[in-house]
C-alpha cells in the first residue's frame, strides 16, 4: 500500500511538469514520463484497413496455401487464373482474358468486369480481383445471383486443384464439419442408428454415454428431436439433428416396442470419438482390428493391449494388427502407435518442399507388449498412416507383414480451415518408410504374400522357400520394388481368412516366426 502511495504521488508530480527529478530513469520509461509532461492532444487518427469480405479471405488462403506449402510450386497468378476458369462449370459462356496487363472477365464474349493484373505471387491482391470479378458477374448476371456462394467455391476451388495430385482436395462448410466430427468427435448421445418409418431405429448403445445412461436401448425408435418430427427425414437429416454442441441438453421421444405410451428424455450431449480399436480373445492371441486413426486411437489400442494382457484366457503369446481395409488418418496416430511396440529406431520421415514438412519420427522406448511376437495383416485397400505402420514395424524387425501390396497412398496432407469453416487438404510431404523407401505408388511388399493362395501352407512353402528372391528387396531399385508389387496383388479370397490362417501358423511355430523375420530385411532407399 505504501508504494503504491509513493508511486501516486509522483505520478501527479510528474503530470505537474517536474519530470527533472528523475533522469536516472531508463530512455524508455524518460521517454514515456516526457510524453505525460507535454500538452495534451487529440489521439491521432489511424485508418483502419479495409475490412476484407469473406470471398476475398477465402481464396486469399487458398491461393497462399497451395504456392507456398503444395508439393510442387505454382505460381499464384496460374493459381488464379484457373480458378476463375472453373466458373465455366456454371456458365459455359465464361470465359477469361488476360491483355495489357489487365484481366477481365466476359460472358458471351462481353467483358463484365476487368481488373488490373496484379503481382503474379501476390496472393492477397489476387483474391481481390477475384472478389471483383466474382462480384460483378454476381450483379450482372440472374442466373449467378442465384447461385448459392458455396457453390461458387465448390467449382473455383476445384479448378485450381484439379491441377494438383488426387489427395489434395476441397471440402465445403458441411463437408469440413463432417471431417472435424471424424478426427476429432462430436456432440452426440452415444447411439448407432438406422432408418427406420417413424424416425430411427436404436441399433447400438455406447456403454456409459448418455443414451446408455438414460436408459435407451437397442430395437428403441427415436421418433421426436427437440420438437422436430424424425419421420420421413433422410438418414444423415436426422443424424444431423441428434448431434450438436457438445453440454447441449436435447430432448428425445422414444417409442419402445410394447409401451403404449413414448418416453420423453433430456440428455445433455458428449464428445462422441468414432472407436477404431476392435479386440478378440482367439486362444493365446490377441487379435486388433485397426479401422482407422483418430485422436484416441493410440489409447484405444494401449488400453486393448494392456486389457488382453490381464484377461486373455492362458497365457498371451502373441499379437495380431489386422489393418485390412484401413484407409489411414491422423499421421501422428500412426506414429504413435509404432511407439508402443519399438524399442528404438526410426519409425518414418515425411519432407517436402515447405520447411515444416520436413520431420523425423524416431521410437522413444517400447512401452507395451515388449518381446510379444507381431503379424501385421495388410491388404490393397490398407493406405496411408496404415502403411506407415506397417512399414516401421516391418523395417524394424519388429513383425512379420502377411497379405497382399497396400495401396501405395505415401503423401501427407496438412488441414487448413477455411473462413467459411470448410477446409483445404492440401497434400505437403511425402511419406518415407524407416529403410529410406517412398510409399507413394508402391506401398507395402508383405514379408509372405496370400495373393492367389489356396491354403496357409501353400503360402508358407512358397515363400519360406524363395528366401533369395525375398532378399533381393534389400537392394532394390524403384522399378524393381514397383514390379514386386504387382506379383503380390490385392485379391479378395473366397472362403477361408488365409491371411490370419498364415498368420497364425507363424506364431505358433517360433521357428517359422524366426525365418519370416529374415526375410523382412528392410528395402534400400532409393
Amino acid at each position: 500500500m505504501r508504494q503504491s502511495m509513493k508511486f501516486s504521488i509522483k505520478l501527479r508530480r510528474l503530470l505537474m511538469g517536474e519530470c527533472r527529478a528523475y533522469l536516472n530513469l531508463t530512455i524508455l520509461s524518460l521517454f514515456v514520463l516526457l510524453s505525460a509532461c507535454a500538452t495534451p492532444m487529440e489521439p491521432a487518427l489511424t485508418a483502419k484497413p479495409p475490412v476484407k469480405s469473406e470471398i476475398e479471405r477465402m481464396y486469399a488462403k487458398v491461393l497462399d496455401n497451395v504456392h507456398k506449402m503444395y508439393l510442387d510450386e505454382f505460381p499464384v497468378d496460374r493459381l488464379a487464373i484457373s480458378s476463375l476458369s472453373g466458373l465455366k462449370k456454371l456458365e459455359p459462356a465464361t470465359s477469361i482474358k488476360r491483355d495489357l496487363g489487365r484481366i477481365s472477365l466476359l460472358v458471351n464474349d462481353t467483358v463484365i468486369g476487368n481488373v488490373a493484373e496484379p503481382d503474379h505471387n501476390n496472393a492477397d491482391d489476387w483474391a481481390k480481383a477475384m472478389d471483383t470479378l466474382i462480384g460483378a458477374i454476381r450483379n450482372s448476371s440472374t442466373k449467378f445471383a442465384t447461385f448459392d456462394i458455396e457453390k461458387i467455391y465448390k467449382v473455383t476451388i476445384d479448378s485450381i486443384l484439379s491441377k494438383l495430385d488426387g489427395y489434395t482436395r476441397y471440402a465445403g462448410k458441411v463437408a469440413g464439419r463432417r471431417n472435424r466430427e471424424t478426427r476429432e468427435g462430436f456432440g452426440g448421445i452415444g447411439v448407432g442408428v438406422l432408418l427406420h418409418s417413424d424416425g430411427v431405429r436404436i441399433e447400438r448403445v455406447t456403454p456409459n454415454l448418455p443414451a446408455d445412461r438414460a436408459g435407451i436401448l437397442p430395437g428403441d425408435i427415436v421418433t421426436v428431436v427437440d420438437g422436430t418430427s424424425l419421420r420421413g427425414r433422410s438418414l444423415q437429416e436426422n443424424v444431423r439433428l441428434l448431434r450438436g454442441p457438445l453440454g447441449k441438453p436435447v430432448q428425445v421421444t422414444v417409442q419402445r416396442p410394447k409401451r403404449t405410451v413414448p418416453l420423453v428424455l433430456t440428455l445433455s450431449r458428449a464428445r462422441i470419438i468414432a472407436t477404431t480399436v476392435f479386440y478378440e480373445a482367439r486362444e493365446h492371441v490377441a487379435y486388433f482390428r485397426i479401422t482407422g486413426f483418430n485422436q484416441d486411437t493410440t489409447s484405444e489400442l494401449r488400453t486393448e493391449v494392456e486389457k488382453a494382457l490381464q484377461i486373455q484366457d492362458g497365457p498371451l503369446t502373441s499379437l495380431i494388427l489386422d489393418l485390412r481395409g484401413n484407409p489411414g488418418g491422423l499421421l501422428d496416430q500412426a506414429v504413435s502407435v509404432a511407439d508402443l511396440f519399438l524399442h528404438e529406431g526410426r519409425i518414418s520421415t515425411t519432407n517436402g518442399r515447405h520447411p515444416d514438412s520436413l520431420q523425423l519420427f524416431d521410437a522413444s522406448q517400447a512401452k507395451i507388449a515388449q518381446g510379444l511376437p507381431i503379424v501385421v495383416l495388410v491388404n490393397g485397400a490398407s493406405a496411408s498412416a496404415s502403411e506407415v505402420l506397417a512399414a516401421a514395424l516391418q523395417d524394424q524387425r519388429r513383425a512379420i507383414v502377411v497379405g497382399s501390396s497396400s495401396f501405395g497412398k505415401g503423401t501427407v496432407q496438412t488441414v487448413i480451415r477455411l473462413p467459411n469453416d470448410g477446409e483445404l487438404i492440401l497434400t505437403w510431404a511425402r511419406l518415407l518408410s524407416p529403410s529410406g523407401n517412398a510409399l507413394h505408388k508402391i506401398g507395402i511388399i508383405p514379408t509372405l504374400c496370400t495373393s492367389n493362395a489356396e491354403s496357409a501352407k501353400s503360402v508358407l512353402d512358397r515363400s519360406l522357400a524363395a528366401s533369395a528372391t525375398h532378399h533381393q528387396i534389400a537392394t532394390a531399385n524403384l522399378d524393381s520394388r514397383e514390379a514386386m508389387t504387382k506379383r503380390c496383388p490385392w485379391q479378395p479370397h473366397k472362403g477361408d481368412d488365409i491371411d490370419y490362417a498364415v498368420a497364425k501358423r507363424i506364431l505358433e511355430k517360433p521357428e517359422l516366426y524366426q525365418a519370416a523375420l529374415r526375410l523382412s530385411m528392410p528395402a534400400a532407399g532409393s
